[in-house]
């Protein structure tokens, strides 16, 4: 080898850190994971043995009056939850308690257009989190970031919640007992939701005012809705755009609603809701099974019209508040509308397996086995 390729492979080794200088610490029953990771550099590991475990918590971050069991806020960091033999590691709340594991920094703007207020690779997998008085997991403000394997029971508003992300993936986990959403994911673009399970949360999976996500392969069952595809007005993001919804299992999400939160949308989501798609633009909804919702399988609405807003507020709203280029096709349905929430649903006769308010530009429906559609017929492919 002359001497100009060597220097330049000495040089390459020196910039290029070697995997072997990652860390990996331990917590085991008894230790704390937050102080773990306070310990933890960028490409560390924590791995949290089984065992259950509560955390002294700390003031969240951009909402220093709430707290957090556990806060992660460096780049690459890795919190992995071991199973053995059906023995998992579990993040209970302790007393007060409002999030457990925050990963991020707090919003400024949309955040996501300064990789310097971004997080940067995270991973959370393996963990049970329990009993939180908001969400499980929350995250804010990150780039390239996977959740899975995460298991979110009893938390009271929201079980695994990213929020102005970017670029994720959110995998083979179970969210249970929200009386918001099980699954969300909201002002955020180029994401995966996929092969998770949302069981008796209020709703199973919400999209809100979030782009070219791929939600696919999930289930719902048991929600008070199953899959909630919105745009809501008053956000940072201002639109909902190109999320694919397929081959997801929504199965008698006839759940009561039980919303705590005056004035947010999900109390008026009539219970026995399918897939609902509010305002939202170039929505694909494709290849799901769709059965045994009380009030609707796949509806595609406005949201002046949902929620009666009258036409002059309407006018004022920084969305545009109708469906367009929505596409539904090849849908199996059936057994939906049966025994409809007249107290929420804005007509009787959207209790059908597809209904569509008639608002919106170019939407369609092609090639879904269903029985019954309002109006009738819809808008061909």
């Amino acid at each position: 080898m002359t001497l100009r390729p060597l220097l330049l492979a000495v040089a390459l080794l020196v910039a290029v850190p070697a995997a072997a200088d990652a860390a990996t610490l331990h917590v085991r029953p008894g230790d704390s994971i937050q102080a773990a990771v306070d310990d933890a550099g960028p490409g560390d590991r924590v791995i949290v043995h089984p065992g259950e475990y509560t955390e002294a918590g700390r003031p969240c971050p951009g909402q220093p009056d709430d707290t957090c069991a556990v806060v992660i806020s460096e780049d690459r960091i890795r919190l992995l939850g071991r199973t053995v033999h059906a023995e998992r590691a579990v993040l209970r709340a302790a007393e007060g308690q409002d999030r457990g594991i925050f990963v991020g920094l707090p919003p400024v703007g949309t955040c996501l257009s300064d990789d310097d207020l971004v997080v940067h690779g995270s991973k959370i997998a393996g963990m049970t989190v329990t009993g939180f008085e908001d969400d499980g997991v929350r995250l804010s403000c990150v780039k390239r970031w996977r959740v899975t394997r995460v298991r979110a029971i009893e938390n009271l508003e929201y079980g695994i919640f990213p929020v102005l992300s970017a670029r994720g993936r959110l995998d083979h986990s179970f969210a249970s007992g929200a009386n918001d959403t099980g699954i969300y994911l909201g002002q955020s673009r180029r994401a995966r939701i996929d092969h998770n399970r949302a069981v008796d949360n209020l709703s199973g999976y919400e999209l809100e005012n979030t782009s070219r996500v791929r939600l696919v392969r999930n289930v719902a069952r048991g929600n008070t809705a199953g899959i909630l595809n919105f745009a809501l007005p008053n956000l940072t993001v201002d639109s909902n755009a190109r999320n694919f919804i397929a081959r997801n299992v929504v199965e008698a999400n006839n759940r009561d609603n039980t919303c705590s939160t005056p004035g947010d949308v999900v109390c008026e989501v009539p219970s026995g809701t399918g897939v609902l798609v509010l305002a939202a633009d170039r929505a694909r909804v494709r290849r799901n099974e769709v059965t045994g919702n009380r009030t609707v399988g796949i509806a595609v609405a406005n949201y002046c019209i949902v929620l009666g807003v009258p036409a002059d507020e309407c006018a004022q709203l920084d969305i545009d508040p109708s469906p367009d280029h929505t596409r539904v096709r090849r849908n199996e349905l059936s057994g939906n509308g049966f025994d409809p929430d007249l107290e929420r649903l804005p007509a009787p006769q959207f209790a059908v397996d597809l209904a569509w308010d008639t608002s919106g530009e170019d939407n369609c429906w092609a090639a879904n086995g269903d029985a019954t559609r309002f109006p009738d017929p819809l808008p061909a492919c």
